[in-house]
């Protein structure tokens, strides 16, 4: 232990012996530390606390006719995601602080420090929130702690409407999409029923009767079918042969007129080999075509106008008319027969099936029933939903009382000058100290007679002291002075500094001046 101790004091005088390194690392510090905590900027912090009462008169009286919702696990979810980046778009809006980011960087960075900076704390086992922000405008920050008041405020509300309309749109989804499911369970049931009408259970008409039936009514399909089919061969060949007349006007003057013009055509172009366009020959024989021609159009137009009047006859008309009807009529008597027929099949088939019938009957039955429970229940919560979104829009699950509003901070709220000013100092004190011990270490001064021992294995016989007359002494002394009288300068401007840190209007005067100095 008595060497431990030693070993101290022998650390503690290297660390005395190599002081100028304590004043060096001091007076080259501290002034530029306190210099930059001087000029630090202000910071103001705004604050807000608000009440969320989740209690409601309602609750009890509507218990089992409205859906009940927890709005406290609604509250801690609006709590956690406040401080989203959609959320945060609408703070920086709402309180203009985006107005100076002109970039997208710029407005990341925005983001990142509103999201760093706002503070939102809850009491312990109560609904009651402490909104802080902490920035370098007072202004500013109080208009951030009232965007984030008001964010809150209104997501929290908005969620239970959304919440409730979205509720509403999907259980009108269900319902159509049950009303359809029901409908068609409806429609197979009733199809079900009349395809198997002879073999349902409690059918008073046997099955050798509908199988009777439907051959007669079979074979008076294929009789009405035979019927119809001569009927619209006799019509079609009275058309045909009302039609037979356009057929032959055409051809008739095709016969007499295209004949000539092709030998006329063939003369003009012999003449004009021979002769030019202005020549008699070639005029007249041009003149002739064009008047051929000219007699061709009013033949074709006559015998068009003429088959026009037998489109609008009404024996043409007519023909046309029952041979469309007759053949729509055949076409029905066809898709009858074949279903008569397909039925007749079945009917043959079906001997055997009355019990796999029964089994398809109660299936039916019961897939109707769960689709119309279902269907009854869905409309059941729709009506407990409008209740709800009723009850939502006359009186809200959540109160909001604000407690304390945002205000515009009078006093800065740091940085803590004045306990930066002591860490400097501290500070600086310890890097000369850390620095001297260094120094000692590396280039050792002997201090006592068992440091010299060790250092060189010789016995010591004898210690001589210094006395006044080497002068030694006052050397020390002198040194001693200096370092006190420097330490007494370094804590007469730390008390400068601290007290310029700790009074606002003379903070304010330096900073005042400093900015003067820096505009000239």
């Amino acid at each position: 232990m008595q060497e431990q101790l030693d070993d101290l004091l022998h650390y503690l005088k290297g660390v005395w012996l190599k002081r100028r390194y304590i004043l060096i690392a001091t007076w080259l510090l501290c002034p530029i530390g306190w210099v930059m905590v001087t000029m630090m900027p202000n910071q103001y912090t705004s604050e807000a606390r608000v009440y969320a009462d989740t209690r409601s008169m309602l609750k009890p009286l509507l218990r089992g006719l409205a859906l009940d919702t927890d709005p406290g696990q609604e509250l801690a979810l609006e709590v956690r995601t406040l401080l989203s980046r959609n959320n945060l778009e609408k703070i920086a809006r709402a309180s203009d602080a985006d107005i100076y980011a002109g970039t997208n960087q710029e407005l990341s960075e925005l983001y990142a420090s509103l999201k760093n900076d706002i503070r939102i704390n809850q009491a312990d086992r109560e609904r009651l929130f402490t909104i802080k922000f902490t920035g370098s405008s007072p202004t500013q920050v109080q208009s951030v702690v009232q965007a984030v008041l008001d964010v809150f405020v209104e997501n929290t509300l908005g969620a239970k409407r959304l919440d409730s309309d979205q509720a509403t749109v999907f259980i009108n989804q269900q319902i159509e999409e049950y009303e359809a499911r029901l409908s068609e369970a409806e429609r197979r049931l009733a199809d079900f029923k009349r395809e198997y009408a002879g073999l349902l259970p409690g059918s008073e008409r046997g099955y050798y009767s509908n199988l009777e039936s439907v051959k007669n009514q079979l074979e008076e399909t294929r009789l009405q079918v035979s019927e119809v089919e001569t009927r619209l061969a006799s019509a079609r060949a009275q058309l045909s042969s009302e039609e037979a007349i356009v057929a032959q006007a055409r051809e008739r003057i095709k016969t007499e007129y295209d004949d000539r013009l092709l030998s006329l055509q063939s003369r003009l172009d012999d003449l004009n080999l021979r002769y030019t366009e202005r020549h008699p020959d070639v005029i007249e024989m041009s003149r002739q075509i064009a008047a051929l021609r000219e007699q061709q159009q009013l033949a074709m137009t006559s015998t068009t106008a003429s088959a026009a009047l037998l489109q609008d006859s009404v024996i043409y008309q007519g023909l046309k008319i029952n041979v469309s009807q007759l053949e729509n009529e055949l076409a029905s008597l066809r898709v009858r027969e074949n279903r008569f027929q397909s039925r007749l099949s079945e009917w043959e088939a079906k001997a055997a099936q009355v019990p796999d019938v029964e089994a398809k009957l109660t299936g039916l039955n019961r897939n109707y029933e769960i689709t119309k429970n279902k269907y009854e229940e869905l409309l059941a919560r729709r009506e407990q939903a409008l209740i709800s979104q009723s009850v939502g829009e006359t009186t809200d699950d959540i109160k909001f009382r604000v407690i304390d509003p945002p205000l515009v901070p009078n006093k800065p709220s740091g940085p803590p000058r004045p306990l930066l000013i002591v860490g400097v100092l501290v500070a600086s004190i310890g890097v000369g100290v850390g620095v001297s011990f260094l120094v000692s270490q590396i280039n050792p001064v002997v201090t006592n007679v068992r440091q010299l021992y060790q250092q060189t294995g010789f016995p010591i016989l004898g210690v001589v002291t210094a006395t006044a007359a080497s002068g030694m002494e006052k050397i020390e002394r002198r040194k001693t002075n200096w370092f006190l009288f420097a330490n007494l300068v370094l804590l007469c401007l730390f008390a400068l500094a601290f007290a310029v840190n700790i009074v606002p209007n003379l903070h304010q005067m330096v900073l005042q001046s400093v900015e003067g100095i820096s505009l000239l």
